[in-house]
């Protein structure tokens, strides 16, 4: 019985929280298939990041061809 799955091709977004010693700010992570990894963006919030991967993360794979 063969298991195969299709190839994903677009990445897995991900919100992560970058700290400084006076600042908190997000960005996204987008890990793609291959393992390469785009961070995208500076937000204020995790809500913002999240905001972005809802509502702008399809244009985003769309401008890059995917």
């Amino acid at each position: 019985m063969a298991t195969n799955l299709p190839e994903i091709s677009r990445p897995i977004f991900k919100p992560r929280e970058l700290r400084t010693r006076d600042n908190t700010q997000w960005y996204v992570e987008a890990e793609w298939p291959d393992g390469t990894i785009d961070e995208i963006g500076q937000f204020n919030s995790i809500s913002e990041a999240w905001d972005w991967m809802a509502r702008q993360s399809q244009a985003w794979l769309a401008e890059r061809g995917n």
